[in-house]
């Protein structure tokens, strides 16, 4: 499944600041290819049901836990439970771009933060994006996986 127009990934050496550099890139891009691949009025959820995907530890090639839409981590980690309890507590925060008219008429386009909590579309794929390293899923999952939809 590869897509020419997706940002390459960075490598497990790669600085922090290219990482937020890729992650940025790749989930605005997913954010838009989630809003032209929108589903009927029956929503989401009858399409995606529950998501689940395996969380990998890169530096020691192993899967260490699962995360689902409902929040439920399954991990015996305990790096990477500490990591992922305030993003199942609190939500994670992202940026949604919009668009809407300004006093003088004109279409304006910002982002405006949402907050995307366990049990909502998207909420897998915010989670998995926050992640630091070395945790991370696989890229095939991580490109099936549904964004955050503001309706």
């Amino acid at each position: 499944m590869d897509d020419p127009e997706r940002p390459d990934r960075p490598g497990p050496d790669a600085d922090a600041a290219k990482i937020a550099e890729w992650m940025e890139e790749d989930f605005g891009r997913a954010v838009a290819e989630g809003i032209a691949n929108a589903v009927d009025e029956d929503g989401p959820d009858d399409e995606y049901g529950v998501v689940e995907v395996e969380i990998h530890d890169h530096e020691r090639g192993e899967v260490v836990g699962t995360i689902d839409t409902d929040g439920n981590l399954n991990t015996e980690n305990e790096a990477l439970r500490c990591v992922s309890q305030e993003y199942i507590e609190e939500g994670i925060p992202v940026l949604i771009p919009t668009t809407y008219e300004n006093e003088d008429g004109e279409m304006v386009h910002a982002d405006a933060e949402v907050i995307v909590e366990p049990g909502t579309i998207g909420f897998v794929r915010a989670f998995v994006d926050q992640l630091p390293s070395p945790f991370d899923c696989d890229s095939e999952a991580l490109a099936d996986l549904p964004v955050h939809d503001e309706e």
